[in-house]
């Protein structure tokens, strides 16, 4: 496969979820890999750098209500609810690049994992947003947002 630069968004995206399907293959096939630590670690290359790089603001619009009515995974908000994809990545962008993420479980199986993330005001000790999500739908939501940047403006 042909990936674009990985100095572009979009290539150093597909990279990063080719990445997380080896970690995956790797773990279906017995290795001692954690794929909920790769996930997590994926969204740098699957959130925090298309949204750095603008490629969330082209697409921000999209209602979560509609693209939940399309399949993808639904969040569960905790603390102010988000309407719209942009408003979800700019808060989950907050939280990946802060560290601002807690799991509930320590398994390695990803289907027994739900993540949180919370985001803060500057200089607040205490989130002013919060989200959960299963591991696996997580995982779902990001490559589904990678296809459609792909499709929409690769």
């Amino acid at each position: 496969m042909q990936y674009a630069s990985r100095n572009e968004a979009l290539g150093f995206a597909a990279r990063t979820r080719r990445n997380l399907e080896c970690i995956d293959a790797a773990y279906e096939a017995g290795d001692a890999v954690h794929p909920t630590t790769q996930l997590v670690v994926s969204l740098l290359g699957l959130v925090v750098v298309p949204h750095e790089r603008n490629l969330v603001k082209q697409l921000g619009v999209m209602s979560l209500a509609s693209l939940q009515a399309g399949g993808w995974p639904q969040w569960t908000f905790e603390l102010q609810i988000c309407e719209t994809l942009a408003q979800l990545f700019r808060h989950l962008r907050n939280a990946i690049a802060h560290g601002r993420f807690s799991f509930n479980s320590d398994s390695t199986d990803i289907s027994d994992v739900v993540i949180s993330v919370e985001d803060y005001r500057p200089g607040q000790d205490a989130p002013y947003w919060r989200a959960t999500i299963s591991a696996v739908d997580l995982k779902d939501f990001c490559l589904r947002f990678i296809d459609l940047v792909e499709q929409t403006l690769g």
